[in-house]
């Protein structure tokens, strides 16, 4: 509110105030005293003076100044005091207040149409901002009304709407205030009675002379029977007690009458045209129908129907809006009828259960204070055998056992042995009982307890034979025995005699068995105590063991020359040992204070992604099951430096722990490797130029250029010469392995025809073939695409994967090449990597020779290494054939992998990108 209402307010205060109240009492303004005459009672019997009320009107107004600077406290508080005017109890309170603040509209309004005549530019606004803080009076006093009146939240919006519309139309203001009456009324008939006939009876007779329609009618749904029943009906022209209601009922599921349709939506129906046909011999043709449903806590009780001819109350919303909140009021109101009468028929069972109640809380009483004796004793040690003597003695001095004994179960033989018996410190241990024989034996098997008058009737009993040191047995009289159970489990069984026939009673049995309860209690705790002493004493020894074992490895950790970090769940660097510190030449310090991603971001900048470690701890296993590994390898000053992160996982369940950061300083076996490799390099070019002198020469001999020569140096000459072709090729393949290695191998990716650059080698390789007597088949579908690849290269390749074929196959072998097209989904998962999408040409080798054991497959693919296989020596070669077919394909951009069963043979597929 802005401030100039605020003054307006403050210098029309006196003028304002003065007919407010003349308009609220007329008689008493004149006189200049109060006589006793002009005294009113309160509600609760108080008399009311008319000074009292100006004092509240003035409050009020002194509210709407504080209103109009921004602050509705002081105005809440006056509202509340309204309760003055409240002439006699039960008055309808708000329909006066709503009328009082009304009043001082119209005055302040009037004040304001005289400034409109000055032609004062604010009078206008002035009044738009009055009109703002009576909304907000009219609405404070509708919740003030509505939480005196404990309605529900939608009668709350619903009052409030009606108020509202009090504000902004005139004449719709006293038709509210006569629903607002109405609805009240109906609140307090409601609220006086839960005679669910009286209840219905009020809401129809207020409804049919608030509305004046044709006829009301109140139906209630049987959700036994799956149906509406009418329990109520008015009409203008019949008297009350002379309407009879009929006999009619409607399915819930009807489908198009409108009685069933608002009960199963839950929602307002109204039709103007409606269709006799369609509904029951409820209606009434040609009249408008309204159905509103009784909709209490989410739940449709039933429905109201009103009929009308011409639908002029029930098409007006605030009619709709009156007739809901009396719906809902009623809805309310039958609900707790219904839930007062099914008090009323549980108080009758209730008072039968409170004294049966009061009986057994008696008995339980002395039962618990027998229980807290035997409480008390048992709970005094945890010394078993102290434990069961007191226990079974304070048992059978209250229920009057002359004997008594307490047998418990031995694990290793399932046999009860009796550990405690009544009066007696020595001898025990030496009755068995089977789990089964005896009446203890049938208790243990069954547990359940045993009430015998007299034993020696009972076909469960074994009499014992009679104990010269320790007094006869029993023959006879009788008998409880009850399971002792502790945490479900079965501890042992106490049994309590009498030598009198039918001595012990239902009352004693159930004694005992809730002493049986503590006792059972008792015991299980003392061996629990027992293994806990015995757990402390192996755990003690364990930690020793542990704590040992730390030191140990803590030891080992800080003398290994490997750098060590070890970082947790979070990535919190945990351990770093002094390997680490010097590799990566940091203070330790300073590694703990990182994390490990951080670490690894410092080192390696955008090679980070190579270890990551959040990736890692979170799936540490690949998809096989198997832990993951990450490698890099670093250069840190003059120092060359293996970084490998692998996964932390728990002993029992391998979840993650966290991750372990192995740094590896391979300066020297970087250098090493170099070094060698320019050792082969410089190696094999010396030997080229001898090996090509000596294979000239031997080619000038063995065709007689220098002199004729006889067969058998002719014969020596080409073993010469084959020999210094082998040594030609070793030392090829050594370069080619060089300049790999060093990336200075240079390729000319050119189009290339599978069947052309095929042909080559088969031509090649063909003597070989024949010699050893094998059927080579080729299958090169047409229309396969071209390939990209280097042509020496590729034949290289291909000599290599065939050459192997022939030689590791037996004579007779059978050795196939296929070709297809297919796609990077044809390569094995664990070589895709890298590898871009698209066509590619897939090159099978296919052989039944001597075939690869699995944990070798990756290995042939090594300098050097051969197979151990029965073909291995008469193959001969070097190991460097297949150390080159594989960086070769990479570096076309393609893959080569193995497929092979020992003694079956083996496939080597080959797949390169197709044009």
């Amino acid at each position: 509110m802005t401030q100039p209402l605020a003054s307006w307010l403050k210098q029309r205060q006196k003028q304002l105030l003065q007919r407010w109240i003349a308009l609220l009492e007329p008689e008493h303004v004149a006189a200049g005293s109060v006589s006793s005459s002009d005294e009113e009672l309160r509600e609760d019997g108080a008399t009311v003076h008319p000074d009292e009320q100006r004092v509240m009107l003035d409050a009020i107004y002194s509210g709407f100044i504080h209103a109009a600077n921004g602050s509705s406290d002081q105005l809440d508080k006056s509202l509340r005091l309204l309760r003055v005017f409240r002439n006699h109890g039960g008055e309808d309170e708000l329909p006066r207040h709503l009328a009082l603040i009304a009043q001082f509209r119209r005055i302040s309004w009037d004040v304001l149409a005289t400034e409109q005549a000055t032609k004062d530019p604010d009078w206008y606004t002035r009044g738009v901002e009055l009109d703002h803080i009576i909304e907000y009076a009219t609405v404070k006093l509708s919740e003030s009304w509505v939480s005196l009146a404990a309605t529900t939240t939608r009668e709350l919006l619903e009052t409030r709407l009606l108020v509202e519309s009090l504000t902004r139309d005139a004449e719709a203001s006293d038709r509210t205030t006569l629903h607002v009456s109405t609805i009240n009324e109906i609140s307090r008939g409601l609220a006086s009675t839960f005679d669910s006939a009286s209840q219905i009876k009020i809401v129809g007779e207020k409804l049919l002379r608030a509305l004046e329609t044709a006829s009301v009618a109140i139906w209630q749904s049987d959700l036994a029977a799956g149906c509406l029943r009418i329990v109520g009906r008015w009409e203008p022209s019949v008297q009350p007690d002379e309407m009879s209601i009929p006999d009619w009922i409607i399915r819930s599921d009807a489908a198009d009458d409108l009685i069933a349709c608002a009960f199963r939506t839950g929602e307002m129906q109204i039709d103007a045209h409606v269709s006799p046909e369609a509904q029951g011999p409820w209606y009434h043709e040609p009249f408008v129908v309204l159905a509103m449903p009784l909709i209490s806590q989410a739940s449709v009780q039933g429905v109201i129907v009103l009929q009308e001819l011409n639908g002029q109350v029930l098409n007006a919303r605030a009619e709709q809006e009156f007739i809901r909140s009396a719906a809902s009021q009623a809805a309310i109101a039958f609900e707790s009828a219904r839930l007062y009468e099914e008090v009323r028929s549980f108080n009758a069972v209730l008072e039968q259960r409170i004294a049966e109640r009061t009986h057994e809380l008696q008995v339980e009483r002395d039962t618990l204070e027998t229980l807290n004796a035997i409480a008390l004793e048992i709970s005094s040690t945890l010394d078993e055998h102290l434990l069961m003597q007191h226990s079974l003695s304070a048992i059978a001095r209250l229920v009057g056992a002359e004997h008594g004994s307490i047998s418990l179960l031995e694990r290793e033989t399932e046999h009860l042995v009796d550990r405690a018996v009544l009066g007696r410190t020595e001898g025990v241990g030496y009755t068995r009982f089977p789990i089964g024989r005896g009446i203890i034996g049938w208790v243990a098997q069954q547990r359940r307890a045993v009430l015998a008058p007299d034993v020696a009737h009972d076909p469960r009993w074994v009499e014992l034979p009679e104990d010269e040191e320790h007094g006869r047995k029993q023959r006879g009289g009788a008998l409880i025995a009850v399971p002792l159970i502790a945490h479900h489990e079965l501890q042992g069984v106490l049994v309590l005699s009498h030598d009198q026939v039918g001595f012990f009673n239902e009352e004693h049995q159930r004694l005992v068995e809730a002493a049986a309860n503590q006792i059972a209690t008792g015991i299980y705790n003392a061996l629990i105590y027992q293994q806990l002493e015995q757990d402390l004493l192996r755990r003690y020894e364990m930690q020793q063991i542990q704590q040992q074992a730390v030191s140990q490895s803590q030891a080992i950790l800080q003398s290994l020359s490997d750098g060590v970090i070890v970082c947790d769940s979070f990535g919190s660097v945990l351990t770093v040992n002094p390997a680490a510190e010097r590799i990566l030449e940091r203070p330790i310090d300073e590694l703990l204070i990182w994390n490990m991603p951080e670490l690894f971001r410092r080192l390696l900048a955008r090679r980070a992604e190579e270890l990551p470690v959040e990736d890692l701890i979170s799936e540490p296993r690949d998809a096989q099951g198997n832990p993951r590994f990450f490698s890099a390898t670093i250069q840190i000053g003059t120092r060359v430096v293996s970084i490998s992160l692998n996964p932390v996982l728990s002993n029992e369940k391998h979840t993650p722990m966290g991750a372990l950061a192995v740094f590896r300083d391979i300066t020297r076996e970087v250098e090493s490797d170099r070094l060698k490799t320019e050792f082969i390099g410089t190696v094999s070019h010396e030997l080229r130029t001898p090996m090509t002198s000596i294979k000239g020469f031997t080619q000038l001999l063995v065709m007689g250029s220098l002199g004729p020569v006889n067969e058998t140096q002719r014969e020596f000459l080409g073993i010469i010469q084959t020999n210094a072709e082998r040594m030609i090729a070793i030392i090829n393949d050594l370069l080619d392995i060089t300049k790999i290695e060093t990336g200075t191998v240079e390729l000319d990716l050119r189009s290339l025809h599978l069947a052309e650059a095929l042909s080559n080698v088969v031509m090649e390789l063909q003597p070989k073939i024949q010699e050893r007597t094998h059927e080579l088949s080729i299958s090169i579908p047409p229309g396969l695409p071209l390939v990209r690849a280097d042509q020496r290269r590729f034949n290289q390749i291909l000599y290599n994967l065939l050459s192997n074929a022939v030689k590791y196959t037996h004579r007779g072998g059978q050795i196939a090449l296929e070709a297809h097209e297919v796609t990077q989904d044809a390569v094995p998962e664990a070589l895709r990597e890298g590898l871009k999408p698209g066509r590619y040409v897939q090159i099978d080798i296919r052989d039944t020779g001597v075939g690869i054991a699995k944990d070798e497959l990756e290995r042939i693919f090594e300098r050097f290494y051969r197979t151990e296989n029965p073909l291995k020596v008469e193959a001969g070669g070097t190991g460097l054939g297949l150390s080159l077919v594989r960086p070769l394909v990479q570096l076309f951009g393609g893959r080569v992998w193995v497929e092979s069963i020992l003694g079956e043979g083996s496939t080597f597929c080959m797949v390169l990108p197709a044009i």
